[in-house]
C-alpha cells in the first residue's frame, strides 16, 4: 500500500527554498517530510552534498531505512549521521590533524576512558571524581556541576569538602582534559569544545570555510530543539558560508538541558533564519483527548490537532489516584482491558527511573541500602527480567561487582566504592572483565524468589566460599559472615515479594523520546523535584504556565500515547492536576 500524500505543511517543508525552522508537534510526520526533502535535494544537487543530522543513532538509522532503494543519497558527497559524527569528520579531524600531525582517536564518553577519573588528596573516604561531572569551556577550563555528583560519592562531610575544594578539582579536571586531547583521545564533549574553540579563530575558519562550502549545499537538522551552544555556533558558521540550514523540531520537547541543550538559544537562532517558519500541527498519532493534554503542556499559543486514525477515538485521559506504587498497575490494566488493550500495549513512564520500577514491581538498585545480600537479590531479579533496560541492568551488574570486591578486599582494610573501581580491582588482584562475568553468573544463579532472607544470605556466603576463583585469591571465609548478613524483614519483603518479570514495561521519559505506544501510564510521584532557583515543582509550573524542562518532560511523556493515556497521580497532587485539566478543557475520567 502506498503512503498517503504529504500534507500541505509537510510539502511546504519539502519545497522550502530558504533557511528556516519548522515546528513539528509529536506525530506530525516530520521524519517522513524530512526524508522526502532530503531525497528531493540530493537529486537536485549535481556536485555538492546534502547533510541530514540528528542526535541519536536510532534516529539516523530510521532515516537510512526510509531512504529505501535510493542508496546513492546515502553516499558521498551526501551525509546522514549524528551531529557528533558530523563534528568529528568535517570539523575536528581536519583541524586536529593540522594542529597535532595525527588523527584523533574518538571515544563516546569520558567514562569509557579509565584515566578520565581522579582523586583529590586529603579528601577523605570518597569515590574517584570523573570528567563527566564537569562542563568545559571552549578553551578546556572545567566547571564542576554539583548536580552531577552522585549521591553515593561520600558522606555529607566529604561532599562539603569537595565543594570547598572546587577550584582544585576543576584545575585537576582541566589538566586531565588537556592531557587527553594532546595525546589524541577525544570524547564527544572534547570534540564539541575543540570545534567551538577553533571556530573562534580566523585562521581555522579560513581552513574550514572552503572545505565545507565545496562539500555541502544544505544541512537539515532533525530534533533541532536539542541543539546546544556548540551546535548553534557550527550552524551559524555554515550559514556564513552560504550553506542552507533547515531545522525541524519542537522546543516543547527540549528535555536535555543537562546535556547543555538551550531551547532559548534555538528559538533565537530560528528567529534569525530568513524563511517563514512552518507549523506542522497535525498530530497523526494521538486521540483528541491526548492532543488536548499535550496542548495544556505546550508553551505559548501552539495547539495540536488530531488528524490520524485515532482522531475519532473518544477515549478521555484517565486520572488514577494512588497511595502506594503497587496500586498503579492493576488499575491501569483494568482500564486498558476496557479499552481493548493488553499489558503488551502499555508502558509505564516516569521522570525518575525508580518510580517506574516500583510501579512495575521491579526492585531498584538503592545506593542507600547498605545490605549487600539485598543488593545481590535485587540485581538478580533485574537481570532475569526481560523488560529492564540496558542502563538498569548495567547498574545491577555494577552493584554485584562491588559486593564481590568487598569480599575480596575485606582483610585489606579498604571499602569498595571509596576508591576508583579499577584501583579496587588492582588491589584485589582481579581482572575487571572476569569480575563482570563472575558477577552476572552469581546474580543469575542465586534466586531470591520463594526463599527466606536467612536462607538467601547463606546461599550467598556458600556461593562465594565454593566458587572457582581461578588465579584470583579467594575471599577470607571468616569475613563472609560479617559482610553478608541477612537483610531485615522490611527490606527482604520489598524484594522477595516482587516477581522476576513485571506485568508492564517501564522506562524513563528520556528513554522513549521519539517513540510511540498504544497506551502510556504516566507516573506522577508524591515527592516532586523542586527547582532550587525558582522553588517550584512541575505542578507549580503547570498551574502557573511556566515554560520549564520539568513541564516539558510531562509533555514528552504524554505525547508518546496513541490511544490511551493514564495519568497515575499520587493522592497529594490529584486535586491540583484535575483543576489544571479542567482549566484547559482536557477531557478526562476518574475510574
Amino acid at each position: 500500500m502506498s503512503e498517503l500524500p504529504l500534507t500541505i505543511d509537510q510539502q511546504a517543508l519539502v519545497d522550502a527554498e530558504e533557511s528556516l525552522f519548522a515546528v513539528a508537534c509529536p506525530g506530525a510526520g516530520k521524519t517522513r517530510a524530512m526524508v522526502a526533502r532530503f531525497l528531493k535535494r540530493t537529486a537536485e544537487e549535481d556536485r555538492r552534498g546534502i547533510a541530514l543530522l540528528s542526535f541519536t543513532n536510532a534516529a539516523v538509522e530510521e532515516v537510512r531505512q526510509r531512504c529505501g532503494q535510493r542508496t546513492q543519497a546515502l553516499e558521498a558527497p551526501h551525509f546522514v549521521g549524528t551531529f557528533d559524527a558530523f563534528i568529528h569528520r568535517f570539523i575536528v579531524t581536519p583541524l586536529y590533524a593540522k594542529a597535532f600531525g595525527k588523527r584523533p582517536n574518538y571515544v563516546q564518553r569520558w567514562r569509557d576512558i579509565p584515566s578520565a577519573s581522579f582523586r583529590l588528596s586529603q579528601i577523605g573516604r570518597a569515590k574517584n571524581l570523573h570528567l563527566d561531572w564537569f562542563d568545559f569551556d571552549p578553551d578546556g577550563r572545567a566547571h564542576l556541576i554539583e548536580s552531577r555528583i552522585p549521591r553515593d560519592f561520600g558522606s555529607p562531610m566529604v561532599r562539603a569538602e569537595l565543594l570547598a575544594r572546587k577550584h582544585a578539582a576543576e584545575a585537576h579536571a582541566s589538566h586531565i582534559f588537556g592531557r587527553l586531547v594532546n595525546a589524541g583521545t577525544v570524547s564527544c564533549v572534547a570534540a564539541r569544545c575543540l570545534a567551538e574553540y577553533w571556530l573562534q579563530e580566523a585562521d581555522k575558519q579560513q581552513i574550514l570555510a572552503p572545505l565545507l562550502r565545496s562539500r555541502f549545499a544544505e544541512v537539515i537538522v532533525d530534533e533541532a530543539q536539542d541543539c546546544g551552544r556548540e551546535e548553534l555556533r557550527i550552524l551559524a558558521f555554515l550559514r556564513q558560508q552560504g550553506i542552507r540550514i533547515v531545522m525541524v523540531g519542537d522546543t516543547d520537547q527540549s528535555i536535555y538541558e543537562f546535556r547543555s541543550a538551550t531551547p532559548e538559544g534555538v528559538r533565537a537562532f530560528a528567529d534569525s533564519l530568513p524563511g517563514d517558519p512552518i507549523q506542522l500541527r497535525d498530530n497523526w498519532r494521538s486521540t483528541p483527548a491526548i492532543c488536548a493534554f499535550n496542548t495544556s503542556l505546550r508553551s505559548g499559543q501552539r495547539t495540536e490537532l488530531a488528524r490520524g486514525e485515532n482522531s475519532w477515538n473518544p477515549t478521555p485521559v484517565h486520572l488514577v489516584e494512588y497511595k502506594a506504587h503497587g496500586e498503579i498497575v492493576p488499575t491501569a490494566l483494568s482500564i486498558a482491558e476496557r479499552n481493548k488493550l493488553t499489558a503488551d500495549d502499555l508502558i509505564l513512564l516516569s521522570h525518575a527511573e525508580t518510580h517506574g520500577m516500583k510501579a512495575a514491581g521491579v526492585p531498584g538498585i538503592d545506593n542507600n541500602t547498605p545490605n549487600r545480600v539485598a543488593r545481590i537479590a535485587a540485581a538478580g531479579q533485574i537481570l532475569r527480567s526481560r523488560t529492564t533496560d540496558p542502563r538498569t541492568r548495567r547498574k545491577a551488574i555494577d552493584q554485584v561487582q562491588r559486593t564481590v570486591l568487598d569480599a575480596l578486599t575485606a582483610d585489606q582494610g579498604t571499602k569498595t566504592g571509596r576508591e576508583g573501581f579499577d584501583a579496587q580491582c588492582e588491589l584485589a588482584g582481579v581482572e575487571p572483565r572476569w569480575l563482570e562475568a563472575f558477577a552476572v553468573r552469581m546474580a543469575l544463579r542465586l534466586d531470591a524468589a520463594d526463599t527466606t532472607r536467612n536462607t538467601f544470605a547463606t546461599d550467598v556466603r556458600t556461593y562465594l566460599r565454593d566458587a572457582d576463583w581461578g588465579d584470583t585469591r579467594p575471599p577470607n571465609t571468616s569475613e563472609l559472615g560479617g559482610l553478608f548478613r541477612a537483610p531485615n524483614d522490611a527490606t527482604w519483603t520489598s524484594i522477595a515479594s516482587t516477581g522476576a518479570e513485571p506485568l508492564m514495561r517501564f522506562s524513563t521519559v528520556h528513554g522513549v523520546k521519539g517513540r510511540q505506544y498504544p497506551g502510556v501510564v504516566l507516573v506522577v510521584p508524591e515527592r516532586l523535584r523542586t527547582d532550587t532557583a525558582t522553588e517550584r515543582n512541575v505542578v507549580d509550573d503547570w498551574e502557573g504556565d511556566y515554560n520549564t524542562e520539568a513541564r516539558r518532560v510531562l509533555y514528552v511523556a504524554g505525547s508518546r500515547a496513541q490511544q490511551l493515556l493514564i495519568c497515575a497521580i499520587h493522592k497529594r497532587h490529584i486535586g491540583r492536576i484535575e483543576a489544571v485539566l479542567d482549566k484547559n478543557g482536557v477531557p478526562y475520567a476518574r475510574p
